[in-house]
């Protein structure tokens, strides 16, 4: 008894070690797979059975993680993120503009669209953009992956922890956007102040440049 709970946190500390990693050190494997071998030594080691195992399934959040990545897939395909995008561009002609657009624009959008989506979606678009705008990416790409997690906090429809507790919990869509929307946006005004404070260099110029390449090319593309 005590070796096989020795072995059953042994093997959920190595499993949580690699989805915080998002690798095992020599194997290759992403924390999907990770996740899948780890229950399936807990199943071996008869710290759950299979009938419990498919019960702590959550068919509900399943189903909705995929109808939104199917929703999400077409709104990017038809263009729907780049043109926010450029929208987001358009109210700012400052660096430190930019990074607040950027954290309020992503956040609120991730609170519907799905965090893990709008994140790897504005990356790409992120970086080209600072690219042609001359500007250090890394202050951006900060705002975005903090923004896209504390933004999703506003809705049940904005990461998979809120599907689950709205599954289980029953609260309705509105109450719940009624509780942590002023948590949510309380976080990315936080998450600026940081931003401005570990990276100041993202207010040293006033203005951005007035014509550019990505101006003059890629903003037509995102509209």
């Amino acid at each position: 008894m005590i070796i096989q709970q020795f072995a059953t946190y042994s093997v959920l500390g190595l499993t949580y070690l690699g989805l915080a990693l998002g690798y095992i050190p020599g194997l290759r494997m992403n924390r999907a797979t990770i996740a899948l071998v780890g229950s399936a030594f807990l199943i071996a080691l008869g710290a759950l059975n299979l009938q419990e195992a498919w019960q702590a399934i959550d068919a509900n959040t399943i189903v909705f993680l995929l109808s939104m990545m199917v929703v999400n897939a077409n709104l990017s395909f038809a263009g729907f993120f780049r043109r926010s995008l450029s929208i987001i561009l358009s109210v700012t002609r400052s660096p430190l503009g930019l990074l607040i657009a950027l954290t309020f624009g992503s956040g609120i959008l991730s609170a519907f669209f799905l965090n893990d989506t709008l994140a790897l979606i504005f990356t790409p678009l992120t970086l080209s953009l600072t690219e042609a705008l001359g500007l250090n990416p890394i202050p951006y790409l900060l705002a975005i992956a903090g923004a896209t997690n504390i933004g999703s906090v506003a809705t049940l429809s904005g990461n998979p922890q809120n599907i689950l507790i709205g599954s289980f919990s029953g609260i309705s869509y509105l109450d719940f956007l009624r509780a942590l929307a002023p948590v949510a946006l309380s976080g990315l005004v936080i998450q600026i102040g940081l931003l401005m404070a570990a990276l100041p260099k993202c207010a040293l110029y006033p203005t951005l440049p007035a014509d550019t390449h990505w101006q003059r090319t890629h903003l037509q593309t995102f509209i």
